[in-house]
């Protein structure tokens, strides 16, 4: 009976996705990590005071996470007067991951493109179970696009972009590989492909 209960208990609570549980036995308390609630709510950690006598819970902590992005580059790489910083990955749905640059053009105003999910180039990202995902959308400035987008940046001033990765496997725990694809111009001639590894979320 305790074990369906619990097993229940999961199901009604499993709109969440990478989460981790833990219960103790004798304090009833049920603890799980990285909780995505209806797709957009994410929780550091939720605890749950498990009655099994009547089949009931409490809330007694739902801490909310943090999925801001640090003002300090992590990596950063500079090619054909594009600087691009890389500021990580969240989780930031439900099995959805969101990893986030800022670009500077360092020499001149520019038209740029970033590559979401096309036919011959995508920005990809790999888990750490070496699984290959392609971004659902892209955004800069306030334009979204899921395969293309283009836009024009000011020498000097930098610009967000964010890719958003769906459907990611709850298995993963950290990115292996993120791989952002921009090209300078018109004529697409400069291209510029980040690779950032070994990335927490």
């Amino acid at each position: 009976m305790k074990k369906l209960f619990l097993i229940l208990c999961l199901m009604v609570i499993s709109t969440s996705s990478f989460a981790i549980v833990n219960f103790t036995s004798n304090s009833g308390a049920l603890v799980m990590r990285d909780v995505t609630v209806d797709n957009n709510t994410v929780f550091d950690s939720v605890t749950l005071q498990l009655n099994l006598a009547n089949g009931t819970f409490t809330i007694l902590d739902a801490t909310p996470k943090d999925t801001s992005f640090s003002e300090t580059a992590l990596d950063t790489l500079t090619l054909e007067g594009l600087k691009v910083d890389f500021v990580g990955c969240n989780l930031s749905g439900k099995n959805q991951v969101t990893c986030m640059t800022k670009i500077v053009s360092i020499s001149a105003d520019e038209s740029i493109r970033v590559f979401g999910d096309t036919l011959n180039n995508s920005s990809e990202l790999f888990d750490d179970q070496s699984r290959e995902y392609t971004p659902t959308t892209v955004t800069a400035l306030d334009k979204t696009g899921s395969s293309t987008l283009e836009f024009n940046i000011i020498q000097g001033i930098p610009v967000k972009v964010k890719f958003i990765y769906n459907n990611v496997d709850s298995a993963a725990t950290s990115i292996s590989l993120f791989r952002p694809l921009f090209t300078i111009g018109n004529s697409s001639s400069r291209v510029i492909r980040g690779e950032f590894r070994d990335i927490e979320f």
